[in-house]
């Protein structure tokens, strides 16, 4: 009888669990990021804590601190995102461009006909006449009007989430160290084991942030520097997106500078366009090999392969904020691995003998 009871308990957890999955499913992204948060910047709250000695007022002091410095800018920088897409919009569509567009055409293959050998396998992949040319202007348009579609679509769930996440972060403050006690009187694991997947999950997500978000934030910045620089237009959001492809490792900003340089110098502008690939190559692309060992030091010993696909799948999964919920959920994976590895030895042991 007393399985059973034990059977029927376990099943209606399980079930309740399900359904509790389903009504939290819509903030389990911003409740995530809130407790990573709150454990990467508790340091800073038990300061507060210490001079202020209110608990409530100290989660709300360090609440808001970290809102001002890391949303505040982000809310900013997706405003001229917003405001340069459409500009973008109406640059490419309107009848000026294309005009200005078609002169380049025709003074590009004047030069290429200097060429015989060029002018051949031109003519051959006939990439240059009207029809395409027309065709390429209109996807383009249609695709940074998509692009301005979701940005501001995506602005009222961005800050609901990020009135859910600011909220929870309070209360991690405030009540965070009680709820981990809790949840650990209820694991059956050992405490030793709790303490270490609490430790190397604070370890990744702080590494995370300082190796990659940090790093990308400042390559991002020179990027849209540069850009301002050489008279690129949509600066802003070449530097956005090359921030993004930042946070992918193995790809970084050249998948933007890149082919924004080799752009320019077909366009006839030579100095602007040796300039961005001269810069991308020796100043923009090293600022990771400088800054991501001094920033992360041994806070993590993820293999590369894992770090790249799990930062993948976790953007593919979470959106932009995957780039650390990825990694973090591989970690806590590998260290319950660990701990069955350490547990399960003898069984193991005679297993595989």
């Amino acid at each position: 009888m007393k399985k059973l009871n034990h059977l029927y308990l376990l099943t209606l957890i399980i079930a309740i669990g399900i359904g509790l999955y389903f009504i939290f499913k819509p903030f389990l992204v911003a409740i995530f990021l809130a407790f990573i948060l709150s454990r990467l910047f508790n340091e800073w709250y038990q300061k507060i804590l210490r001079v202020l000695k209110n608990p409530s007022f100290s989660a709300f002091i360090t609440s808001s601190i970290i809102f001002l410095i890391i949303f505040l800018p982000l809310v900013f920088v997706g405003k001229l995102v917003a405001t340069e897409l459409v500009n973008s919009y109406q640059v490419v569509t309107s009848e000026n461009f294309k005009t200005d567009f078609f002169t380049w055409r025709d003074s590009s293959l004047k030069t290429i006909n200097q060429h015989p050998s060029l002018t051949t396998k031109l003519a051959q992949t006939n990439l240059l006449n009207n029809k395409n040319i027309n065709t390429l202007l209109k996807n383009t348009g249609n695709l940074l009007a998509t692009l301005a579609k979701y940005l501001y679509q995506g602005t009222s769930h961005f800050l609901f989430t990020l009135f859910i996440m600011f909220f929870c972060l309070y209360y991690f403050f405030k009540d965070g160290d009680r709820l981990i006690n809790k949840i650990i009187q209820l694991s059956p694991l050992k405490n030793s084991q709790e303490k270490k997947l609490l430790e190397n999950f604070i370890g990744i997500s702080r590494a995370t942030l300082k190796g990659s978000l940090i790093v990308a934030i400042v390559q991002g910045s020179l990027t849209t520097i540069l850009f301002i620089a050489t008279g690129i237009p949509s600066a802003i959001l070449l530097g956005v997106i090359a921030t993004i492809f930042a946070l992918i490792p193995m790809l970084g900003t050249a998948v933007v500078w890149l082919p924004v340089g080799l752009i320019t110098l077909l366009l006839g502008n030579i100095w602007q366009g040796i300039t961005i690939l001269l810069v991308g190559a020796l100043v923009i692309s090293s600022i990771d090999n400088i800054l991501r060992p001094y920033l992360v030091g041994k806070n993590t010993s993820l293999h590369p392969l894992l770090v790249f696909l799990s930062t993948i799948g976790g953007i593919t999964f979470f959106g932009i904020t995957g780039f650390l919920l990825g990694p973090v959920t591989v970690v806590l994976f590998l260290n319950l691995l660990e701990i069955y590895k350490t547990e399960f030895a003898t069984e193991l042991k005679k297993f595989n003998n």
